[in-house]
């Protein structure tokens, strides 16, 4: 069965297992990414790390930075601030 990765607003830290599904599957055309597109600022802690996985080159994002524990996230090195639980257990 061929198949196509795609999600066309996949921003932070989304975007790296949706990438690296893509570069594991046997797809057709390899995967659509747009959110850098749509709105490039959501992911600017995460393109610190990530530089050539959230911007696109000659149409082709760059996996070689997706590496490490924690599905490669590398999340100990990404600036992001997120609000404070609603709710907590």
């Amino acid at each position: 069965m061929s198949l196509m990765v795609q999600d066309l607003t996949n921003p932070m830290l989304a975007q790296i297992p949706h990438v690296r599904l893509a570069a594991h599957a046997d797809t057709i055309m390899g995967v659509e990414t747009n959110a850098m597109q749509f709105y490039p600022e959501a992911s600017l802690p995460e393109q610190a790390v990530h530089p050539r996985l959230y911007k696109r080159t000659n149409g082709c994002v760059d996996l070689s930075t997706i590496k490490g524990p924690g599905f490669g996230y590398r999340i100990d090195q990404i600036q992001r601030i997120l609000p404070a639980p609603d709710v907590s257990f």
